[in-house]
């Protein structure tokens, strides 16, 4: 298991997570600067999108099989004020992710069937945003090639432009 810390180096506080692998931390730590604003959203992703090279990464790996190094660490921090953790967390659903009971998936899909498969003005306003997007055109900077605000990004981010 890999324990990482990530600390804030004007204000000194810092969160302490854990990830099962070296690539799963990466993707943790991608998600951390990636995180909307809503549920979840902790001062910790506030501060680290605020100013991200603020933010001094460090991790080590032990060879447990649990994430009991991030939880006692948790604990002995827990109350000082320079710890961004909020609590404990729920370690025991983890890896198994939240079980919603057979009502609430019920009660879910009806509600989805609601808004989405019977209201066509709903369906409407979306097919109607997504053309806006879409029809919407965009330069690339480096080659000149015109396309969506979409496809640039994935232009951009990959091999493709010749002008980079």
């Amino acid at each position: 298991m890999l324990t990482y810390t990530a600390t804030n180096t004007k204000t000194g506080q810092f969160y302490i997570g854990s990830a099962l692998n070296y690539c799963r931390y990466m993707a943790r730590v991608g998600a951390h600067h990636t995180m909307i604003p809503g549920r979840g959203y902790t001062q910790f992703q506030k501060d680290l999108q605020e100013d991200p090279l603020a933010f001094k990464w460090e991790w080590s790996e032990d060879d447990k099989d649990d994430r009991s190094t991030e939880r006692s660490l948790i604990a002995l921090f827990t109350g000082s004020e320079f710890l961004y953790n909020v609590g404990e967390g729920n370690y025991e659903n983890r890896r198994t992710g939240w079980k919603h009971t057979e009502e609430a998936k019920k009660a879910q899909s009806e509600k989805n069937k609601q808004n989405y498969q019977n209201n066509p003005d709903r369906r409407e306003r979306v097919r109607q945003s997504v053309t806006k997007t879409n029809s919407r055109r965009v330069e690339c900077p480096h080659c000149g090639l015109i396309t969506n605000p979409g496809n640039l990004t994935k232009h951009l981010k990959g091999t493709r432009c010749k002008g980079k």
